[in-house]
């Protein structure tokens, strides 16, 4: 799950003492309280052993907790559970439930409910990410946890294993970034979890052969696998497991990898009819930095019905084998096409096959540093998507003659309008005039970026968010 942490969810409730949950200025100060229970349960606690604990549980010598609030006890203790899943349902538990519990008993008993923290997102540091922390988490609150997110976590070995064991409902883990994990620790991704639909294993140390362990041992349950920012050797092997078994997949993200074989070769060539035959429901995949090829394939080609979303953006000059077959055999049938990103694609000198492709609703298109610059075909290509089209992104790009003014006067028609609601022209020679049609015709316009805009007077190369809008129109006299 992923979470915004500047959407934060405040109360008019005045904070009650209590269990020692994080205050309004302190979401990341989080210690278990041993309050939270009756007596026989302290003692119980008591007993415990938070290994390695810096500080133990903090709590007041004078908590009382009032015995219900005035607002909490106008309403039954099953709405208020049925409002609590709403919440979470929009933002999460945390740092939602940290700071109801604080409100009054009712709530406190509410926010510890496991059933209400079954999608939990630990990346954005609500809580400090201690050892003792995670234990009493995982014994106290995470049960009937199904889906956790602990991007960016020291986790080790153990304690993943802590958390596999205890959270036996787990479906859905992210241990991005999390690079001291060792070969051991992800084995126990194999034993430890039933069901698993979801994986991100991206930029840690995780090698082949585990990979392809957990891969056979959920191939029938797994949906979206996240393997990016590693370095692999012989993932040939792993592609073969991945089209001959998971026909369930929906997102497979190999972007920003390393290969390596014992061939010599740093690439790895795709089987793309065996890939579009075996994973027919596939709606996202991500590519973009890693060196792909396509296999010479006979007869015609089933195509992703599904897809929705292409990445194939490089950060290079040296794009890999990305060229118009490459895109043409991924995209032959996917008429879904949401999002496309071909930034950086040098190969791709001619984009005419694109033109015939399927798909008509692209809503976001990524040309960044690309060599559409040189071919005239971005008008075409707008042309096809352009009642659907919400972000575009051609920065970086310096377009032959009024090739770039041209296409977006035909995307744009005269008292014409558009859904666009991002641009981003960074060091482009887009001139006053386009700028002002863009203005004039996207009435979504929330952002657009000017920066480095060669044709354009220096008091308007910048970036322009939301209401900065208004600023930028007022320069062209636009109300």
């Amino acid at each position: 799950m992923e979470m915004d942490p500047k959407n934060q969810i405040l109360f008019s409730f005045s904070a009650r003492d209590g269990e020692e949950w994080p205050s309004d200025d302190s979401d990341s100060d989080f210690l278990p309280s041993e309050d939270e229970d009756t007596k026989p349960i302290r003692k119980k606690r008591q007993k415990k052993s938070y290994e390695n604990q810096e500080t133990e549980p903090s709590t007041k010598s004078n908590d009382v907790v009032p015995k219900k609030d005035v607002v909490c006890a106008s309403l039954p203790e099953e709405i208020w559970e049925h409002i609590f899943q709403i919440v979470i349902k929009e933002s999460g538990p945390l740092p939602f439930l940290c700071r109801a519990a604080k409100v009054c008993k009712l709530w406190q008993g509410l926010a510890s409910l496991a059933s209400l923290w079954r999608r939990v997102d630990l990346s954005f540091e609500w809580i400090r990410p201690k050892r003792y922390t995670l234990k009493w988490l995982v014994h106290e609150r995470l049960s009937q946890c199904r889906e956790i997110n602990l991007t960016k976590w020291a986790l080790t070995d153990d304690q993943l294993k802590m958390v596999l064991q205890n959270c036996s409902e787990l479906k859905c883990l992210n241990l991005s970034y999390c690079k001291k994990l060792s070969q051991e620790g992800f084995a126990a991704l194999v034993d430890n979890i039933a069901h698993l639909e979801k994986l991100d294993v991206s930029f840690t140390a995780i090698n082949i052969n585990n990979i392809i362990d957990i891969v056979m041992k959920h191939c029938k349950s797994i949906k979206k696998l996240h393997i990016g920012g590693n370095s692999y050797l012989n993932i040939p092997d792993l592609a073969n497991r991945i089209y001959e078994n998971c026909s369930g997949l929906e997102v497979l993200d190999v972007s920003n990898c390393r290969f390596s074989g014992d061939d010599g070769e740093d690439h790895v060539r795709i089987d793309v009819q065996k890939f579009q035959t075996h994973c027919p429901l596939l709606r996202v995949l991500r590519l973009g930095n890693s060196k792909f090829r396509l296999k010479k394939t006979n007869g015609s080609l089933p195509g992703f019905e599904k897809l929705q979303e292409l990445n194939l953006g490089w950060n290079s000059d040296a794009s890999g084998g990305i060229n118009k077959t490459f895109v043409y055999d991924i995209l032959i049938k996917s008429s879904e096409l949401k999002l496309l990103d071909l930034g950086g694609c040098w190969n791709m000198q001619d984009i005419t096959p694109l033109l015939g492709l399927p798909f008509t609703d692209l809503e976001q298109l990524y040309l960044s540093r690309s060599p559409i610059r040189f071919n005239g075909l971005l008008g075409p290509l707008l042309q096809k998507c352009k009642h659907t089209l919400r972000i575009l992104h051609i920065d970086k790009n310096i377009f032959l003659g009024d090739d770039l003014d041209t296409a977006l006067q035909e995307l744009f028609p005269l008292n014409s309008t558009s859904v666009l609601e991002v641009v981003n022209a960074a060091q482009t020679n887009i001139s006053e005039s386009s700028v002002e049609r863009l203005l004039r015709n996207c009435r979504n316009l929330h952002y657009i970026n000017l920066l480095s805009c060669e044709a354009l007077p220096r008091d308007i190369k910048r970036e322009y968010k939301d209401k900065e809008i208004a600023e930028l129109k007022s320069f062209f006299g636009i109300k």
